[in-house]
Parts: structure tokens; C-alpha cells; sequence
């Protein structure tokens, strides 16, 4: 288990001012049109939605879409995919990619959302992003032949983009491609470069940098080097989730429960359904409860 810092996602699209003004003024119109007809249920607007694609007519398509999540009370995952679909069609990619993002938060297993998400994404120019996102997808043959059509437009994008970095910045940039082969040791000595070139070693780009060194350790085993550097960032950030994520994963295999305790619970404060912390408090809360009874009895 890795949690690296996030690449990737951040990035706006290459939307003009008249773009998004057009974009406005489709969507009220849209929300117009549907209260005029408030009694048709989300599941009766999908079957319009997915006549209109038939008939290749994407503009209603995506209205009746648009008035069924409005309507409330249907399959939200579903209304989002087939207007992800009819927003790609539309040329309003960024749209699309916001659709397919929340269709595949609701149902992680829906590859169709990993595809049109995908797709938007390399509409707007971003092969990366793209990659990234259709790397989260079930097994499946489209996906997978979607990724092999991407991989070599990503590459190029990185080649690009690291190549007009420098300093700090190109080496973090590059210990990050060392990190997503696998070689962690290599992507260890890189970060390490890349902190001995920032001027300021308490600015969010050395903290940045330190997180992922920290996520590289704790994939070699070196639980102490994840504590170092990931308190490092957390004295300094002490909301910083990723820090305290892999600090916690770090300290239970180090033995110090108490303080694995601690974080897993400082973690649930910010993400109460954190999956993993939950399981941490519940197999050392009565642990470290435990260990507390005996010292007390010793003194």
C-alpha cells in the first residue's frame, strides 16, 4: 500500500471566457426547459436522453440527462456517464471530465466512466491526465486498448513538460517518473537531489518533496526514513494528510503503537471513513490500552 502525492489532477481546461459564458447560458437554459415538465421522473428522462443519442441529437440529449439529475432519485453514476458522453460530443470536454469524475466516484467499478473521463481528458491536451485516470479502471478491453494508445502521447507530454523545468522542480519531476516504475531507490536519491537544489527547505516544494521521498521509503521498508520525513513536513503542516497517512502506516511496524494510534486517529478527524485508519484504531485501541494498564501497574 502507497499513498504518493496526487499528479496529475489540478490542472484547468483550456476554457476561453466566451466558452464559459456559452457553457452558462446552455445550462439555464437547460434547467428552464425542465421545470416546465416537473413531473417526469429522472429514470423517464434518461430513456428520453438515450433516444435523443440515437438519433444523434447530443444538445437534448444532454438536457434530458441534465433535467434527470435534477429530478432527483435516479441513477446518478448513469445520467452522468450518458452526459459524459454527450458533453464530448458537444466539444465541452471539461464538462465531460467533471461528469465522468463523479460517475466513477459513485460506482469505482463503471468502466465506461473511466473511458469518457479518459477521453475528455485528451481532448483538452491531457495525456497524462488521461492516463492516470483510465489507470484506476476494472480489467477491460477498451480501457485497455485506450491506455495503449495513450501511453506514448503521456510519454511525450512528460518529455515535454520536465524538459522545461529546471532546478528542484525537474529533479522532483523526475524522481515522481521513478516512482511510477517501480524504482523507489533510484526515486529516493532523485528527491534527495532535487531537496539539495531548494533554496528554502521549509517551502511547500521541498515539504512536497519530502512526502514523496517519505512514500518511497515506506515501499523499500524503510519505516524509520517515512517517520523522519514525513514529521519533518507535519511539524511544519500539521494538517498535511498524506504526511500523517504514511507516517501512521510507518509506526505500527516500528512498534510504536501509541503513536500509530494517535495518527490513525488525527487521520479519522479529517476522514471519519477512512478505511485504513479505522482498522488501525480498532487492532490497537484495546492494544494500547493494554500497555497502558501494565505501566500504570508497574509504577
Amino acid at each position: 500500500l502507497y499513498i504518493h502525492e496526487e499528479w496529475g489532477w489540478g490542472g484547468e481546461g483550456d476554457w476561453g471566457e466566451e466558452e464559459e459564458g456559452d457553457a452558462e447560458e446552455q445550462e439555464e437554459q437547460e434547467d428552464e426547459e425542465d421545470s416546465q415538465e416537473p413531473d417526469v421522473t429522472a429514470e423517464e428522462w434518461r430513456t428520453r436522453g438515450n433516444a435523443a443519442v440515437k438519433a444523434a441529437d447530443f444538445q437534448e440529449a444532454c438536457r434530458c440527462y441534465s433535467a434527470g439529475l435534477n429530478a432527483g432519485g435516479g441513477d446518478e453514476a448513469m445520467l452522468r456517464s450518458n452526459r459524459a458522453h454527450c458533453l464530448q460530443k458537444l466539444g465541452r470536454y471539461q464538462e465531460a471530465v467533471d461528469d465522468a469524475t463523479r460517475c466513477v466516484h459513485l460506482r469505482p467499478d463503471f468502466f465506461k466512466g473511466y473511458l469518457r473521463g479518459a477521453t475528455a481528458l485528451r481532448s483538452l491536451g491531457r495525456p497524462e491526465e488521461a492516463l492516470s485516470f483510465l489507470k484506476r479502471c476494472p480489467a477491460n478491453d477498451e480501457a485497455a486498448a485506450l491506455a495503449m494508445e495513450l501511453k506514448p502521447e503521456a510519454e511525450a507530454s512528460q518529455s515535454k513538460r520536465i524538459g522545461a523545468l529546471t532546478g528542484a522542480e525537474k529533479a522532483k519531476e523526475e524522481g515522481n517518473v521513478l516512482f511510477k516504475k517501480g524504482q523507489f531507490e533510484a526515486a529516493i536519491a532523485k528527491y534527495s537531489s532535487a531537496l539539495d537544489l531548494c533554496e528554502d527547505q521549509e517551502g511547500a516544494l521541498a515539504l512536497a518533496i519530502r512526502n514523496n521521498r517519505a512514500a518511497c521509503a515506506h515501499q523499500i521498508s524503510d519505516y524509520s526514513g517515512v517517520v523522519r520525513d514525513a514529521s519533518f513536513v507535519l511539524q511544519r503542516e500539521p494538517d498535511n494528510f498524506k504526511a500523517l497517512v504514511r507516517r501512521m502506516l510507518a509506526l505500527e511496524p516500528l512498534e510504536r503503537y501509541e503513536a500509530a494510534l494517535a495518527d490513525a486517529q488525527a487521520v479519522l478527524r479529517q476522514d471519519p471513513r477512512h478505511e485504513v485508519a479505522n482498522k488501525i484504531q480498532h487492532r490497537l485501541g484495546k492494544l494500547v490500552r493494554d500497555l497502558q494498564r501494565e505501566r500504570a501497574a508497574a509504577a
